[in-house]
Formats: C-alpha cells, sequence, structure tokens
C-alpha cells in the first residue's frame, strides 16, 4: 500500500489543505492519505489553537467524500512536540510493508534541512512537495536536488491553491466573509461553535495594576521584586527582538505567579490544568510552579492568549521551537536585574547580542545546574538544548 503522510496544524483546515492532498493522492497514486494535526508544533508555537477536539472533527468533516483522505490523531495524543520523524516512525511500525510519502509544501521543502533529523526522515519515506505558490519551481528543483542525496524527492506539477489559515481567522474575527475558503461543513461548524470568533489576544485584558496588587498580595517582598524586574527586562528583551513590549511585561510580570503556592495547591492545578507535562516536571518541586502559572492565568484571571500560557509554562524548562515571546521571557527569567549568579553580565550581554545563543547557553546553563545537583532533566529541555544547537551549527555555517 502506498500512504500518504500529510500534517500541519489545520487551525482551520481549508480548500487549499484538501487540494494539496488530493492533488497528491492523484499524482503518487496513493492508496491512502493521512492527515494528522499537530498538538504541539515546533514551527508554529505562537498560534491560537482552537481545542483540539474542534481542529480534528473540522478535519474530518473536510475529508467526507473520498474514502482516500483519513484523519489521524496521534500526534494529539502524544506528549512529545510534533516533529515528523516521531510521526513517520509511528506510521511505519503501524504499516511496515507499505511505501510511505510525506506531504509538503513548497514553503516547507526550503526549509526542510533544518528539521529534527531531517535525514533520518528521508531515510524512511518519499518527500511528496506541492507548490503552495506559482512561479517557485526552479527555486524547488533546486532545493530537491541538494537533499535528493539523503532519500527520494517528488515534486508536483499541479497547480496550487494559495489559501492563507492566518488570513481566514483575520477574516472570521472581523466578521468578513470566509465561506469561499472552507468546506460548507467546516464553515457552519465554526459557525456553530463560534471557533475564531474573538482571538484570545482581543479577549486579554493588559490590566497590570490590579496584577501586581495581586502578586504584591501573594508573594514575597523579594519573589514579588523579582516579578518586576523580570517584566521590566522582557518589555526591553521585547523592543530589541520586535515583539509586543506590553505583552512581553504582561507574560514576565506573571511568570511566578504561583511560584510560592503550597507544594499541593501547585500539583492540583497541574494536573487539572490540561497542559501536557512530563513525569521529570511533576517529581521535581522547583519546576511545578510553571505549569501551574498557566494553568492559574488562565482559570483566574481569564488569560487565553496561547502564547502568554506558552511563555508562563515553559519559562523553567524551556522547549524546542520556542516563540519569540517563550524566549523573551525565558531569558528575562535568567538575566533580571536581581540575578547575581557568576557570568551573569555576560548572559546579559549575549541576550541582547544574539538571541539563538543566548538561548543555546542558558539551555546548556540550565542543564549543568541540575546535574550538578543531581537533578532530572526534562524531555522537552533536552530537545530545546539540541534545537538551538543545530541553529548555531547552521547559522554559523552560512557564514
Amino acid at each position: 500500500m502506498r500512504i500518504g503522510i500529510y500534517g500541519g496544524s489545520f487551525n482551520p483546515v481549508h480548500n487549499g489543505h484538501i487540494h494539496l492532498a488530493k492533488a497528491a493522492a492523484d499524482e503518487f497514486e496513493l492508496d491512502r492519505i493521512y492527515l494528522v494535526p499537530s498538538k504541539i508544533s515546533p514551527h508554529r508555537s505562537s498560534d491560537e489553537y482552537v481545542p483540539e477536539e474542534d481542529r480534528l472533527e473540522m478535519l474530518r468533516l473536510a475529508c467526507e467524500g473520498d474514502g482516500r483522505l483519513c484523519v489521524c490523531d496521534y500526534e494529539l495524543k502524544s506528549d512529545r512536540v510534533s516533529y515528523s520523524i516521531y510521526t513517520v516512525e509511528h506510521f511505519r511500525s503501524e504499516y511496515p510493508g507499505s511505501e510511505l510519502f510525506l506531504l509538503v509544501g513548497s514553503d516547507m521543502l526550503l526549509s526542510f534541512d533544518k528539521w529534527f533529523r531531517f535525514e533520518d526522515i528521508l531515510s524512511q519515506v518519499t518527500l511528496c512537495v506541492v507548490s503552495r505558490q506559482g512561479g517557485d519551481m526552479d527555486e524547488l528543483e533546486q532545493k530537491a536536488q541538494e537533499l535528493r542525496k539523503f532519500g527520494n524527492i517528488l515534486i508536483s506539477s499541479s497547480a496550487p491553491l494559495e489559501i492563507s489559515s492566518t488570513e481566514i481567522r483575520k477574516k472570521i474575527a472581523k466578521n468578513s466573509n470566509f465561506a469561499c475558503y472552507l468546506d460548507e461543513n467546516v464553515v457552519q461548524y465554526i459557525r456553530s461553535r463560534e471557533l475564531y470568533s474573538l482571538r484570545g489576544e482581543r479577549k486579554l485584558n493588559y490590566n497590570t495594576e490590579d496584577k501586581k496588587k495581586f502578586l504584591k498580595e501573594h508573594l514575597s517582598a523579594k519573589r514579588y521584586t523579582h516579578s518586576m524586574n523580570v517584566a521590566a527586562e522582557c518589555r526591553r528583551l521585547a523592543d530589541k527582538y520586535g515583539e509586543d513590549p506590553d505583552k512581553a511585561y504582561f507574560a514576565g510580570l506573571l511568570h511566578d505567579v504561583c511560584k510560592e503556592m503550597p507544594d499541593d495547591e501547585q500539583r492540583e492545578l497541574v494536573i487539572s490544568g490540561g497542559f501536557t507535562y512530563c513525569r521529570e516536571e511533576l517529581e521535581t518541586r522547583s519546576l511545578l510552579h510553571a505549569l501551574a502559572g498557566a494553568a492559574f492565568i488562565k482559570k483566574e484571571f481569564g488569560v487565553e492568549d496561547i502564547d502568554i500560557l506558552n511563555a508562563v509554562r515553559f519559562h523553567t524548562v524551556g522547549r524546542a521551537g520556542m516563540s519569540r515571546l517563550e524566549e523573551i521571557v525565558y531569558l528575562g527569567d535568567l538575566i533580571s536585574a536581581d540575578r547575581d549568579y557568576k557570568d551573569v553580565d555576560k548572559m546579559r550581554k549575549l541576550a541582547y547580542t544574539s538571541l539563538n545563543a543566548a538561548m543555546l547557553e542558558a539551555f546548556a546553563f540550565s542543564m549543568r545546574s541540575v546535574i550538578k545537583k543531581g537533578g532530572l532533566i526534562p524531555i522537552c529541555t533536552a530537545e530545546g538544548y539540541n534545537f538551538y544547537t543545530r541553529l548555531e551549527r547552521d547559522e554559523k555555517k552560512q557564514h
């Protein structure tokens, strides 16, 4: 059997996605194509995702009527970042005798050699590239030729259908017409569930004064001062790297909101909060407050912006493919004015010189500290270190 794998956020699934899947099935003679919505995308960690069950149901509705199109929830059920290599290995184990084809858009091909374990992916699948914009065939062929030493790459000759999920979400939020971009059943589903009609950043009230009052009442003077320092540092880093300074200040202010909460209350928030976590985080007291904090500000303050929630959630452990805001809060916590560890000045200088280099050094610093204390290193931290190591290597190669 010839099986296609097509991953993405599908937030929401639109006619361009279905066009790509059907075109690939026709041209590459695929018996079945599995559309795989991602849980935690390393490339789009700042996107505001609707609930997983909604993305899954919209995919099912969009795939109705074509027996070749199937929906797979493997990545949604996984506790790991949605790296394609893990999904490929899953399908290889599920269909050991089948020939696997990984479907990607043309924009993905151009950066494919930066994907996690891309050589291993190409050793197990045929990469099928379907253009998402006109006039890019020469560039695609050149990139494909560079990568063919690692495996087989096919480029579709089908005409592209240029549609953007981001633009669709904007149209829905502005109450503009969006029906022409989606399957009619998906349109009805979005309207019935009122999805995307009010994005998280609109819901969020960046009222920091009442949050400062709350922190002052619930944190020690030392922890409150640290929170204020981190918020200020995050604002400066946001100005430096083009992030929303108010958003960065808000996330930095709240990053330690649960730091001094009793352990049992933190664990209750972690378990009931709906965020994915690993065993090492649950077993390490100093890591609980980040997960608990994300759950707390969502529940108690009504924060819906996924980027702010992730910035609080990952400010201790980090992860691969962090958003710009996540990176800023991670570093802001490490270099705030009250920090006085050895080499903190070096870290501060690096943070304002090269964001990728600073992140790599921060991960290394964190892991050295944990190892020295005989602690446990969460999987997401190790993946984050590897991710930024590769980024730095690639950057040095380009220079």
